[in-house]
């Protein structure tokens, strides 16, 4: 194929999936409400703060880049190849959503397909390119972060050219340095992008050691030894220097910060873990994975199980910490797709059958899947056949009784002095501040913000100042049972009127979604010392060390 074919087939695929992937994208925001909390706003805000900035501070905002790189957690480095859309597109849910599709979810869609497809087919030609390339467009663990508004899908990018460098330097025998710089570059680049994903760069260094010295010790290969640790001293050394030099306040928070107290709250039992991860794909999808992993034994296809390590490696060395939301997926899934493609290839290989219909078939089975996963409709028609899409929906956010939220925000906007605070009682879908703040930006000034999590924020005593309150009918959590007493108990305290809630005097009620019930509070008097001391105590039942503020 000449250059200018190849740059042709290439431009064809990639404006074929952006187009496809700004009508599923339009389909989907079209459906939902704009109701946008925690991660499912904080990028969306910070998208169109940073294009604002850029177009009117750029100076500014290139040192706001250096520092957030060098401190935050949540940094803006993976949204700067995104500015483009909100500077001309605007700061719409559905321009963040096409950059996040455009820049990374269908170039990753392409990259790890076209590496896959190479790497499944033998000597003899294959038709299998179209169908490995739909399957990877409408692989729904890229879809579900992407759609809620998480760019993290950025790092896979990295990731998957870091995995196929080592792969084709044969682990850093070939070309050591080269490959070796290059390999440390990529990693850190996932690093810099998201934090959270030095776990998955763990997870394909260990499987990339683990299968190289393998294969040198079965060959005896001592020059090759030492060419792979040459080649692994050399991207060590990238990492470091560049961790260091740009990233020095955050290195030194992390090396100081025991994640695995911290997210304590968010880790779950290892059964609970293999079955949320479980039911992100479906039956289908896992029935070819584990298909294709087969075949790969058979065929010896070394990139598929090097990945399939990593993927292994990765989940286990992360739920150490917590379970792996859909976002901290995305490699655990990037890296199962290679097996997933071994297993298509297979089948649209096959002599007996005639093109094209096993690539329809594939499509088909890939739609349906992506269908029952993203779309209420899709969900409800394909219902008899369960097995087509995941078990876990990733539907368009939707609140039942909207105008009963926009009750409640027009009751506390009508009763709040500029100096009245209001909390909430509740972290989850149906009810938080972050939830009602993200409805109507007037109340930033008024939240009274509240612990969460109890093994990240412990209680905030301040909370009990508020001058109204929010509490439900039943509790609302979004972490497993006993995570987040910090809000269950103070709720059942005011909803029961004992203890803390002797203070406070019902004055509303509303229907929320779920079936739950809301109700409004206001401040009657001072909580009282022994009231505080008695919420302690029950907080101490559990943690020892909750001592009763001064008050």
């Amino acid at each position: 194929m000449s250059e200018k074919k190849t740059f042709g087939f290439w431009a064809a695929n990639y404006l074929c999936g952006v187009m496809l992937g700004l009508a599923v994208s339009a389909a989907y925001i079209g459906l939902e409400q704009p109701v946008y909390y925690w991660d499912f706003a904080a990028y969306f805000n910070t998208f169109n703060q940073q294009g604002a900035l850029l177009v009117e501070e750029p100076f500014t905002w290139l040192s706001q880049l250096g520092t957030s790189i060098a401190m935050q957690d949540y940094g803006v480095a993976i949204l700067v190849p995104l500015m483009p859309f909100q500077i001309v597109f605007g700061g719409s849910r559905l321009s963040f959503i096409a950059a996040i599709v455009s820049v990374y979810l269908v170039p990753v869609a392409l990259f790890v397909s076209r590496i896959s497809y190479l790497e499944a087919v033998s000597r003899v030609p294959s038709r299998g390119w179209p169908a490995v390339w739909i399957a990877a467009f409408l692989y729904t663990p890229f879809w579900a972060p992407t759609l809620r508004g998480l760019p993290d899908i950025a790092g896979c990018l990295v990731l998957t050219a870091a995995t196929y460098l080592l792969w084709k330097s044969q682990f850093l025998t070939r070309e050591p340095v080269a490959s070796g710089i290059a390999v440390g570059a990529s990693l850190w680049l996932a690093f810099m992008l998201r934090r959270w994903y030095a776990y998955a760069a763990i997870g394909v260094t260990l499987s990339a050691a683990m299968l190289g010295l393998l294969r040198i010790a079965r060959d005896r290969d001592l020059p090759a030894f030492r060419m792979a640790v040459v080649g692994g001293l050399c991207a060590i050394f990238v990492i470091g220097a560049t961790a260091l030099n740009f990233q020095l306040p955050l290195i030194a928070r992390v090396l100081g910060t025991n994640y695995g107290d911290l997210y304590n709250g968010y880790r779950t039992n290892f059964v609970t873990q293999i079955g949320d991860m479980g039911d992100r794909l479906s039956f289908l999808n896992w029935l070819l994975i584990i298909v294709g992993l087969c075949i790969s034994i058979v065929r010896r296809n070394g990139f598929s199980l090097l990945c399939a390590i990593a993927s292994v490696l990765t989940f286990l060395i992360f739920t150490r910490t917590q379970d792996p939301d859909r976002h901290h997926s995305l490699p655990i899934f990037l890296w199962l797709f290679p097996a997933y493609a071994q297993a298509v290839v297979a089948i649209v290989s096959v002599p007996a059958l005639k093109s094209p219909w096993p690539t329809g078939g594939i499509a088909v089975a890939a739609g349906l899947a992506f269908l029952g996963t993203f779309f209420p409709a899709g969900r409800q028609l394909l219902s008899p056949a369960e097995f087509v899409f995941a078990r876990q929906a990733t539907l368009p956010l939707h609140l039942d009784n909207l105008a009963e939220y926009r009750r409640l925000i027009g009751d506390l906007i009508g009763r709040l002095a500029p100096e009245d605070r209001f909390s909430v009682f509740a972290s989850g879908g149906v009810m938080s501040d972050a939830l009602l703040l993200g409805m109507d930006r007037r109340l930033a000034p008024h939240i009274g913000w509240i612990c969460q999590v109890d093994s990240r924020d412990r209680f905030q005593p301040g909370v009990l100042k508020s001058r109204f309150v929010i509490v439900t009918d039943p509790p609302v959590t979004h972490l497993q049972p006993g995570a987040q007493i910090c809000v269950t108990i103070p709720n059942q305290h005011i909803v029961e009127g004992q203890g803390i809630g002797a203070a406070y005097k019902r004055i509303a009620r509303y229907q929320l979604s779920g079936g739950v019930t809301g109700y409004l509070y206001e401040q009657m008097r001072p909580v009282t010392l022994p009231e505080l001391d008695a919420l302690y105590g029950e907080f101490r039942k559990k943690y020892p060390d909750w001592a009763t503020p001064a008050w």
